[in-house]
């Protein structure tokens, strides 16, 4: 329907809304249809961001009890973490980085005190992990509409909220969880540094967090390093002030440690490269490093799209079964491809930046020699999730809209459609059932599994905490003679009655008849007496 202006003062008014509409050369007595369309365009496109973020939470929210994994590593910090809810007490570290006998700070492991000061169960780190990795989300996507556009944003936000390799790693609760939100915005803050040096603050406050998170986060020294030399003219004192300020008071329960144990943590890599300090490294050989850039290129892909039917524990599990999908080859030529496109077209303010990270993160992962688990590449994965967004932006509208909506819809069927078989409510169903059958008896605690090991409460690991938290404390368990030593007031010297041994998906053999057996999923709970 045309409209046809009655007089000057109404058509000046007119021109006027165009113009408030971003859209000048509509105005003039030119039809409000168009005018109509470009605003239908916004407005879908302030709905669109909603929408992805909506879809992201539902994926994140979906099962979180079912699917919640409780392992090695969830066990340990929660060793430690409930002795705080139980006594509360100054801790100077948190659990040590695997193989170079290094220790984190204690930053998570008060966290984690903090959450199981609201219930024991575990269930609520679970919880925790969604809302960390929502604010993720919104992380990514604030950062790349800052520093690129807000096309590349919704594309960044889409690929990091919806898929599920990033999803099922998101759900874990252990010391890397922060390892992607942290990385991001330390890229922002120094490309930011550039304009405002002001923001080697958050830069300084996130180097100091990192200490207590992991390692792998220490590879950013290595962007930081190159953007602090470009602009340490720029910095005022006041600012190095606050900076190193922050820094110490965030590092200070190590710097304690390190004054008290004879600085064991600061001196672990002198001490290591001189030999006069063992680790669990291996030695440097041509196969590891073909190895390990297989799983590169393998996580590449995986970060499209894994496979139906799927289960979290198989997928990002480090300690028990070993059945992650391969990378798909023509989806991991297509991440590198954007990697690629990324470095050549890419131009903006601060992208040394950027080319440094995405190079030295997959370069060390690759070199370094020991068993390299796939969450060394949290914060390179995070980081591809921008790049693949920059490449999409370049795509026409409906070929990049094509891509991502095949992407999300491919990913929500994976998340719909994977198993908790091995999650925690399948655990907490036989703890439960076990408890039934034990009655008010004490029990000793052992664990058994298809994986034979001298460690074998390693890959079996978690129950000791979930019968604590469902049932009741053992008097005993196989994992004591590693952490025992957090939790000696729990262990008794007394022969309980009772033992129970929790099986890992075999069915075993044993020469001493049960008194009972309890099944839940793919476990097993063997009950003897002792």
């Amino acid at each position: 329907m045309n409209f046809q202006f009655s007089n000057s003062k109404n058509k000046k008014s007119e021109d006027t809304r165009l113009r408030r509409l971003g859209n000048p050369a509509l105005a003039g007595g030119l039809p409000r249809r168009p005018a109509n369309r470009v605003s239908r365009i916004l407005n879908i496109c302030n709905f669109i961001p909603l929408v992805i973020f909506a879809i992201a939470a539902f994926l994140r929210f979906w099962k979180i009890p079912q699917f919640f994994n409780f392992t090695l590593a969830e066990e340990m910090q929660a060793f430690m973490s409930w002795e705080q809810v139980k006594h509360l007490h100054k801790v100077w570290i948190g659990v040590s980085a695997a193989y170079v006998k290094y220790y984190y700070g204690p930053g998570f492991v008060y966290l984690n005190a903090l959450l199981f000061r609201i219930t024991k169960d575990p269930v609520i780190l679970g919880y925790f992990c969604f809302l960390l990795s929502m604010i993720t989300i919104l992380s990514v996507y604030y950062i790349t509409k800052n520093l690129f556009d807000k096309k590349t944003a919704i594309f960044a936000m889409a690929i990091y909220g919806c898929s599920t390799l990033i999803n099922f790693h998101d759900r874990r609760f252990w010391t890397p969880s922060p390892v992607p939100i942290i990385t991001v915005w330390m890229i922002y803050s120094l490309i930011k540094a550039y304009k405002d040096t002001r923001w080697y603050i958050l830069t300084a406050i996130l180097i100091g967090l990192s200490f207590h998170i992991h390692l792998q986060l220490l590879l950013l020294l290595f962007p930081a390093a190159y953007s602090l030399l470009h602009n340490i003219r720029k910095i005022k004192i006041s600012t190095w002030a606050v900076m190193i300020a922050s820094y110490l008071v965030l590092t200070s329960p190590l710097i304690i440690f390190d004054i008290v144990h004879n600085y064991d943590n600061l001196l672990m890599p002198v001490r290591t490269l001189l030999g006069k300090q063992h680790t669990e490294l291996n030695s440097f050989t041509l196969a590891s490093t073909v190895s390990h850039t297989k799983e590169t290129f393998s996580t590449l892909g995986r970060i499209w799209f894994l496979k139906l039917h799927t289960t979290l524990h198989d997928e990002v599990i480090l300690e028990s079964h070993f059945n992650k999908t391969p990378g798909n080859l023509l989806l991991s030529l297509l991440s590198l491809f954007t990697l690629f496109w990324f470095f050549l077209k890419n131009r903006r303010p601060g992208y040394m930046i950027f080319f440094i990270t995405l190079v030295i993160i997959p370069l060390s992962y690759i070199l370094y020699p020991s068993y390299n688990p796939e969450y060394y590449l949290l914060g390179f994965i995070a980081l591809m999730t921008i790049v693949i967004a920059y490449w999409l932006r370049s795509l026409p509208n409906f070929v990049s809209i094509t891509i991502v909506s095949l992407f999300i819809f491919a990913n929500f069927l994976t998340v719909v459609t994977a198993s908790g078989r091995y999650g925690l409510m399948v655990r907490k169903q036989l703890v439960q059932e076990a408890m039934a059958a034990i009655g008010n008896r004490s029990f000793a605690l052992d664990v058994d599994g298809p994986i034979a090991t001298d460690k074998k409460y390693f890959p079996y690991a978690g129950w000791r905490y979930l019968f604590k938290a469902y049932g009741r404390t053992p008097t005993a368990s196989s994992i004591d003679a590693v952490f025992g030593w957090i939790y000696p007031d729990e262990i008794s010297h007394d022969k309980p009655p009772l033992k129970v041994i929790v099986v890992d998906t075999i069915t075993p053999h044993y020469k001493q008849h049960p008194l009972a057996v309890v099944r839940s999923g793919v476990y097993r709970a063997y009950i003897f007496k002792n």
